[in-house]
């Protein structure tokens, strides 16, 4: 099982964030902008990505005997892909700031 990592102070906007997300953020921001190529960068299950990019977008989430629960702040961004079919992918100023904040976390430590 992945650990959540929580920060009270920075992602309490956020909910939790699982340490997938900070992967799948940290690849975007390297360059892979689309899902298929997140999967095969990430080592993560397809259905866990999209899953898990749909949280990033700032989508509601289907929780069972729940409903759907409310969407958090995006950190990541979607739109028609130019050059390929399906969604391209890039980080909001949310995400960037995310990222930036975990670097400064692990200089620290």
């Amino acid at each position: 099982m992945i650990p959540k990592v929580r920060d009270a102070i920075s992602l309490a906007s956020f909910g939790f964030l699982q340490l997938n997300d900070v992967v799948l953020l940290s690849l975007i921001k390297g360059g892979i902008d689309n899902r298929p190529e997140l999967v095969k960068a990430s080592g993560i299950a397809e259905r866990t990505v999209y899953r898990r990019l749909e949280v990033l977008t700032g989508a509601g989430q289907y929780v069972a005997d729940k409903g759907f629960s409310e969407g958090h702040i995006a950190l990541v961004a979607s739109r028609p892909h130019p050059h390929q079919q399906g969604k391209q992918l890039a980080l909001t100023g949310m995400g960037q700031d995310l990222l930036q904040e975990i670097k400064v976390l692990q200089t620290t430590e």
